[in-house]
């Protein structure tokens, strides 16, 4: 005959304990203390008999676990229960699902709109400065001369004497552009 498992064996000891005690009240590791076993076997054990419908546990904020062994009548309450529950759960998803799209759909119009309208300053003045000549004076006091090629919100790229340029806005104290 094969040996049982160590989580077999704490199966079988949780279900001894609570056909005797009837409830168990207090935190997963004086559980597994008293199983003399360790919190993980123990919670793998307490998952198998929920799943078997053979117990009912219920995890308190700062008061534990509550672990209590189901009559054969509250089985068949509690996997009718747990039917109407899921069938809830799925009704309630899909309004939420619907609700969203139909929010999002709401909501993308007046963003475009904003998105279009609302180019900053900066956006504006340096897209229509692309390919002119420019001069930007660095927070160093160097002075650069060039073409402006492109931008984006950290930095510009342009044309200098020596070959590109990829500048930082952090750094920049003026541009000029006529």
């Amino acid at each position: 005959m094969a040996s049982q498992s160590k989580a077999e064996k704490v199966k079988i000891w949780l279900r001894e304990y609570l056909s005797e005690f009837g409830e168990y009240s207090g935190t997963l590791e004086e559980l597994a203390h008293l199983a003399n076993s360790t919190p993980y076997l123990v919670k793998k054990a307490l998952t198998e008999l929920e799943e078997e419908s053979l117990v009912k546990s219920e995890s308190r904020r700062g008061k534990g676990l509550i672990i209590t062994l189901l009559s054969q009548e509250e089985k068949v309450e509690d996997t009718h229960e747990e039917q109407k529950e899921e069938v809830e759960v799925k009704e309630e998803k899909e309004t939420q699902i619907i609700e969203k799209v139909e929010e999002e759909k709401i909501k993308e119009e007046p963003e475009k709109k904003k998105k279009e309208k609302k180019l900053s300053l900066q956006d504006r003045v340096l897209t229509s400065l692309i390919g002119k000549d420019i001069t930007v004076f660095l927070i160093s006091g160097t002075r650069l001369e060039g073409k402006l090629l492109d931008f984006d919100n950290f930095t510009l790229s342009m044309t200098a004497p020596k070959g590109k340029s990829l500048v930082y806005k952090h750094a920049i104290a003026t541009i000029i552009f006529e």
